[in-house]
């Protein structure tokens, strides 16, 4: 079905300008050929003779299995042809790729996809502490960096970045041990990126780990 019907088209396939809308740019309406000038938007029973003649199996099929064309022959083919697709091409088990990459310990500048996972640890100068949620361990990673030397939280609050998301409590304020109150409600990737740039800040960034399961 070419991209501009005629009035031939439009006789010959019901609501033509409809399947060409939803049905034209699909995988079952696509082939290979070198005729594409000289047949235009010529009406499928004479580009029919052009597909026979021509030197790509794929495109003689279509003359061959196919005596009229419109949405039924598109949504046919396109079936066909997924379905080879999908066994010439089988698609990777994706979730298993997924644990088995990213379950274990990694250093807190390794980017690594964590969604739907949960951390077990975090591991700081040689320090482990178990933890259950990420929001639990950015805490313990502050009040770690608090207890070590207190000048860093300076040194945080210098950076605007880090302090106006850490330091201005709106949906999920905790409170530290030094009792100061941070905002909580990130996502796993964005507690890693703050942690990750609160060790680059205070260059720490080769002491820290973590481990997700």
């Amino acid at each position: 079905m070419p991209q501009r019907l005629n009035a031939e088209w439009r006789l010959q396939v019901a609501n033509a300008d409809k399947v060409k809308e939803q049905y034209g740019g699909t995988l079952g309406n696509l082939t290979l050929t070198k005729y594409n000038q000289e047949m235009s938007n010529k009406p499928y029973s004479e580009k029919k003779e052009f597909y026979k003649g021509s030197n790509v199996s794929l495109t003689r099929e279509v003359a061959e299995t196919y005596n009229q064309w419109g949405k039924e022959a598109i949504i046919d083919r396109t079936k066909e042809l997924t379905d080879e697709l999908i066994q010439i091409f089988p698609m990777p088990n994706i979730k298993e790729v997924n644990e088995e990459e990213i379950t274990g310990e990694y250093t807190i500048d390794q980017p690594v996809n964590v969604t739907g996972k949960a951390p077990v640890q975090i591991t700081i100068n040689e320090n482990e502490y178990p933890v259950k949620t990420w929001k639990q361990m950015l805490k313990i990673f502050l009040n770690d960096l608090w207890n070590r030397d207190s000048l860093n939280y300076d040194r945080i609050k210098e950076n605007n970045q880090i302090s106006r998301m850490l330091f201005r409590p709106h949906n999920a304020p905790a409170t530290l041990e030094n009792g100061t109150v941070i905002e909580t409600n990130f996502s796993a990737s964005v507690i890693l990126a703050i942690i990750t740039k609160i060790s680059e800040i205070c260059d720490i960034t080769d002491q820290v780990s973590y481990t997700v399961k």
